[in-house]
């Protein structure tokens, strides 16, 4: 192919970003490739920030994909701390806070997503600034409380927990995790936390909160009155689309991509968590926000920059560590006609798999260490091959899921 020196930009600096343009890079070394992020910091790993990094396991710095060396090395442009603040798409300009009237030939959006809040003076964990701040608190802080029971918020709540201090979640669900992970699984997690000391209110709201000097006196709505130092909140998350809700951009939870990240709107696309997707595998459209979506969508959208014309097909993947406990989960786990459960506790490592049709749309496991990761990501495998089975083979986890993929 042919490589044409197109001027391509990328609005957004995180791990989207950073795998398009290494993506493109393959495959033009001719064209200019900028990257534009509010962030001041490189391209990074999320994950680390609501774990290892609060537990001294891993520095801030040691999240990076490369140091700068890398970006100067494969001529990638990083203007940081830079906001976009107008796209004329008709014209192929963009604004930002620092300059105007940017020209593109080819535009990438993977802006990703922002946490919802209900009060701006909690703590939230999004970027590595926030994971910054929320770790020089919770080492000053005896008695801290988390609002919302979902993976940050317990990750957020094990480490806490794990460095001495009092925890109490307040989740307003009937599960933690309800969303998504089946009841079997969440009550392990549940267990897990409350064995180690940390308080789970379920069906539960915050009801009023009054600031004093030095701490917080919390009135829930389960009638219980708790004192605390610290209050972070993770109650979910939206696409950063404001910019765009008066454009040619179809907005629809997120931006509208087809298969091949495009979007709406010629030579525009999207990838990440603020793309909503088409999947040909499930055969409709789907917003992520995960690790390993962002990997792969950003690098399939750096093929399609490039003319590659790919498909994105990859099988949902996400984890959460807390504690010693791997919970994983991958596919989607809705509108199935039955589900089999493959083991019967953390220890040994439970999986519920999820059936329609004689086949696995998805599935959820918890283990001790790494128990459940090669049968979830066979899962994935079988799912994606589209591969009928029984419930009985499913259930025997003697039986070795790979012999499937081989006969």
């Amino acid at each position: 192919m042919t490589e044409k020196k197109e001027n391509i930009l990328i609005l957004g600096g995180g791990q989207a970003a950073f795998y398009a343009a290494s993506e493109i890079r393959k495959y033009n070394t001719k064209s200019i490739i900028s990257i534009i992020s509010n962030e001041k910091h490189l391209p990074y790993e999320r994950p680390p920030l609501s774990k290892d990094c609060l537990l001294n396991k891993m520095e801030y710095s040691d999240c990076h994909f490369f140091n700068r060396d890398f970006y100067e090395k494969n001529e990638i442009n990083f203007f940081n701390e830079e906001l976009v603040e107008g796209v004329d798409f008709l014209s192929q300009k963009i604004d930002t806070s620092k300059r105007k009237k940017i020209s593109y030939d080819k535009l990438l959006i993977v802006l990703g997503s922002r946490n919802k809040k209900s009060n701006e003076n909690y703590y939230h964990l999004r970027s590595m600034d926030e994971s910054m701040k929320i770790k020089e608190k919770m080492l000053i802080s005896e008695n801290i409380l988390i609002i919302g029971g979902g993976f940050i918020g317990l990750e957020l709540a094990s480490a806490a927990n794990q460095l001495k201090k009092n925890v109490c979640v307040v989740e307003r669900g009937s599960q933690l995790m309800g969303r998504i992970i089946p009841e079997k699984i969440a009550k392990i997690v549940q267990q897990k936390h409350e064995g180690k000391g940390v308080v789970i209110n379920l069906n539960t709201k915050v009801i009023n909160v009054i600031k004093n000097q030095n701490f917080y006196e919390v009135e829930l709505s389960n009638n219980k009155k708790i004192k605390c130092d610290m209050i972070i909140e993770g109650i979910g998350s939206e696409p950063n689309t404001e910019l765009f809700m008066n454009t040619d951009l179809k907005i629809e939870n997120g931006i509208l991509v087809n298969e091949f990240c495009e979007t709406s709107v010629e030579n525009v696309y999207a990838a990440g968590d603020i793309a909503n997707f088409y999947h040909p595998f499930y055969k409709k459209h789907i917003r992520l926000e995960s690790w390993k979506h962002a990997q792969n969508h950003g690098v399939c959208a750096g093929k399609n920059i490039e003319g590659q014309k790919e498909i994105y097909k990859e099988i949902p993947w996400m984890w959460s560590d807390q504690y010693d406990l791997n919970l994983q989960l991958t596919g989607l786990c809705q509108d199935y006609d039955t589900f089999v459960e493959r083991g019967t506790c953390a220890k040994e490592g439970l999986i519920h798999f999820f059936i329609k049709n004689r086949k696995i749309i998805g599935a959820c496991g918890i283990g001790v260490g790494g128990k459940i990761g090669r049968d979830v990501k066979l899962a994935s495998k079988l799912s994606e091959k589209k591969i009928k089975l029984t419930k009985e083979i499913l259930a025997n986890k003697v039986f070795k899921l790979n012999k499937l993929l081989t006969q």
